[in-house]
């Protein structure tokens, strides 16, 4: 789902499924060579992302309960 905000599209992760939306951004970034991971590794993916110096105020895994809380604020992160 894409929701426009500001002019800037911002995809939002509720009610896509993890692999839908870890597959769209590994297809944004693909300079960055991402790739996609199962659900069950969205903490090691989320914090390589966050890791790779390109986006300084993504955060990393730490303080979310589900992958969606994680993305929510990645998207807003990216807006900033």
């Amino acid at each position: 789902m894409i929701a426009i905000n500001q002019s800037k599209q911002v995809y939002d992760p509720r009610g896509v499924t993890w692999d839908a939306w870890c597959a769209l951004m590994a297809e944004l970034f693909a300079a960055n060579q991402l790739g996609t991971v199962p659900e069950s590794l969205w903490t090691t993916w989320a914090d390589g992302i966050a890791g790779i110096g390109r986006f300084p105020s993504v955060p990393d895994s730490r303080n979310f309960a589900t992958w969606q809380d994680w993305a929510f604020a990645f998207n807003n992160a990216l807006r900033r």
